[in-house]
């Protein structure tokens, strides 16, 4: 599907193949493009990766339950503004008022209606967007999100915060135009994403101010230095897949400049600027003492109706 036609990633986290099909055709046939998770911790990864703009999920999967598996989404930085809307049988319908309470965007009851699905999808999708705590563009949680990662700081030691500005997107916007350049961007937020699960952590914040070019990572004093290296060899080369053989070569490009001329333009590149947190006396290891924070949030009893009883791997 083109990107011209599409109105962006939905994923669907549902076991029931057959179902999960249809989904992806109707979906499809609407203009989205949709992801397939047939479990929860297969879900958890893709929602992590391919930054969709909604999530249609499941109350019943076969290793975690629908409702740990949103819990879990709600928890993780990478995912916390990402749209929930659950779809449940009728013997998961008691769990409508406490999905709601903690933050789904709807609730959807099984057999389902496709065309009352798609508008809801849409009406979710609007509300979403009035919100906005997600780049249109990239997927990445932004506003409000990204302010109170960004200002929580203040509170904490032992943080290193990337901040990384693509120079020089505007000439080639203005040469490939705007649907070639969205894909561009994307394409950066998505190798961003990538080289911070290489060298930082899953749990690590990835962001994108809206409107801009800058994305926003922040991760421990211990993997600082070695992402910010990474992300430095790599983006800017990786951007230049998106010229012609000649215009890498000769490392720039030619813009109108509106007179009738051509001007000489740098090719895309990668400015990065950092900031960094006093380091924590009291942690024995930069590099994994905001990771066993999250863990330690995790309580709860085999009794709750969302959990998969005493065998589920995720307590609360």
């Amino acid at each position: 599907m083109s990107a011209e036609k599409s109105l962006g990633r939905l994923l669907v986290i549902e076991q029931d193949a057959s179902l999960a099909q249809t989904l992806q055709q109707h979906f499809e046939s609407e203009g989205y493009q949709v992801e397939i998770a047939l479990s929860g911790r297969e879900g958890l990864e893709k929602a992590r990766t391919t930054h969709p703009r909604l999530i249609l999920l499941a109350a019943r999967l076969g290793d975690i339950s629908g409702l740990d598996t949103f819990r879990i989404l709600r928890d993780k930085a990478r995912t916390s503004h990402l749209p929930v809307m659950m779809m449940a049988g009728i013997e998961h319908a008691r769990l409508q008022y406490e999905v709601l309470d903690l933050g789904a965007y709807d609730f959807i009851e099984k057999p389902i209606d496709l065309d009352i699905l798609a508008l809801r999808v849409r009406n979710v999708l609007r509300r979403a967007e009035r919100e906005g705590n997600t780049e249109a563009r990239t997927g990445l949680p932004t506003g409000r999100v990204l302010d109170e990662r960004v200002n929580g700081l203040a509170d904490r030691l032992g943080w290193y915060k990337i901040e990384l500005t693509i120079d020089h997107f505007a000439d080639f916007r203005d040469l490939y135009g705007f649907v070639t350049a969205n894909e561009a961007l994307r394409f950066a937020g998505t190798l961003i994403t990538q080289i911070v699960n290489e060298h930082g952590s899953t749990d690590n914040f990835v962001g994108h101010r809206s409107g801009t070019e800058t994305f926003v990572v922040i991760t421990t004093l211990g993997r600082g230095a070695a992402l910010r290296q990474a992300l430095e060899d790599r983006v800017t080369n990786e951007l230049r897949s998106f010229y012609n053989f000649m215009e890498r070569d000769q490392g720039y490009v030619l813009v109108e400049d509106g007179a009738g001329a051509y001007k000489q333009r740098p090719l895309m590149t990668a400015r990065i600027t950092i900031e960094q947190g006093e380091p924590d006396p009291d942690a024995a290891n930069d590099e994994d003492v905001w990771e066993d924070a999250d863990q330690n949030d995790q309580n709860v009893s085999s009794d709750d109706p969302g959990s998969n009883g005493p065998d589920s791997p995720f307590t609360w």
